[in-house]
């Protein structure tokens, strides 16, 4: 049974937060990956609030690690020609110290904003602080 466990736990990869990083128990591993996903859906729904932001996805591959930003406005999550994607991808790299080309930010658009929560709590919030009648609002 503990090896059972083991092989589940070591399904899990690390986010390669610093370069020199060494082995880091399940525990601290866990504790880690949890720490960079909060913070950088942090940063993400702080730069990202006016353009639909909903949520964020972090997949480790073997060659690089993805981000995947869910947003109801892509194009202005692009910007002109890739470049506001390019400067995040930039800030997340230098924020958590990966290696250049080790990380990638894509972004996928919200289907159905309607569905998604944090998507119409935004929406939502955006309309009142613009001075619509809460009525009206929703």
């Amino acid at each position: 049974q503990e090896t059972l466990i083991h092989k589940f736990l070591d399904s899990f990869s690390t986010f390669n937060m610093a370069p020199s990083a060494k082995q880091l128990s399940k525990k601290r591993k866990f504790v880690a990956d949890g720490v960079f996903f909060s913070e950088l859906s942090e940063f993400l729904a702080r730069e990202l609030s006016e353009d639909g932001y909903s949520g964020v996805e972090v997949r480790v591959t073997p060659v690089r690690t993805e981000v995947v930003i869910r947003a109801t406005r892509t194009p202005r999550v692009l910007g002109h020609e890739g470049r506001r994607i390019r400067e995040l991808t930039a800030l997340v790299q230098k924020r958590f110290g990966f290696a250049p080309g080790n990380i990638e930010l894509f972004a996928e658009k919200v289907d159905n904003r309607g569905l998604c929560a944090m998507a119409q709590a935004e929406s939502l919030r955006f309309k009142l602080l613009g001075g619509l009648a809460v009525r009206r609002a929703c």
